[in-house]
């Protein structure tokens, strides 16, 4: 039984998670020299270019934000399986505070030279903060679509968001992860053939 916070009466509940998860991370980006916004000083919030562009990961929002909504869906999946006595309130915390946490992870000299060395982003120099802000909105945006959606239905979702994403991008959550992990040359140069 779900006796947490009802999403649609207690919404405030909710943003009050994201919104104090959204602070504390910015507060740790910041203290790792993350910039607020594009150096370029372009102010577009949504920028098209996935690849060899010094604007992806800089602006609100960018192709990869929809890697972010599929964060939610898995988080939503994943939390289902792990904290179902907890109820939909934590679970939609632990995916918050997780994505968060991939936030600050992704930002780190560790991550940023392993998506230069083992993907197709050669430009990638981390994100900025309202990026990565954008990508906590999204991964929330993806929980709450899945939670609607039920397991079934998102599962289309994430499917079909996936090969949209292959087709338009030539990149997804699912190819990011197993470029990160195991990359592959002739997947880099697919790629990069664009």
């Amino acid at each position: 039984m779900d006796d947490q916070p009802n999403l649609a009466e207690n919404w405030y509940c909710y943003a009050a998670v994201f919104s104090v998860t959204a602070i504390v991370m910015t507060a740790v980006l910041w203290a790792l020299g993350r910039l607020w916004w594009c150096k370029l000083g372009d102010g577009a919030i949504y920028v098209n270019q996935a690849w060899n562009s010094s604007h992806t990961s800089q602006h609100f929002l960018d192709p990869y934000t929809f890697t972010h909504i599929l964060h939610g869906v898995l988080f939503f999946w994943i939390a289902g399986l792990l904290l179902s006595k907890f109820g939909t309130f934590w679970q939609f915390t632990a995916a918050i505070v997780a994505e968060a946490g991939w936030e600050v992870l992704e930002n780190t000299n560790f991550i940023i030279e392993k998506y230069r060395e083992n993907t197709a982003s050669l430009d990638y120099f981390g994100d900025s903060i309202a990026n990565s802000f954008g990508d906590l909105a999204a991964c929330a945006v993806g929980f709450l679509v899945a939670m609607k959606f039920g397991m079934w239905r998102s599962l289309v979702f994430f499917l079909v968001v996936e090969i949209f994403l292959l087709i338009w991008i030539r990149d997804s959550l699912l190819l990011n992860i197993l470029m990160l992990v195991y990359p592959l040359d002739g997947v880099k140069s697919w790629q990069m053939s664009v």
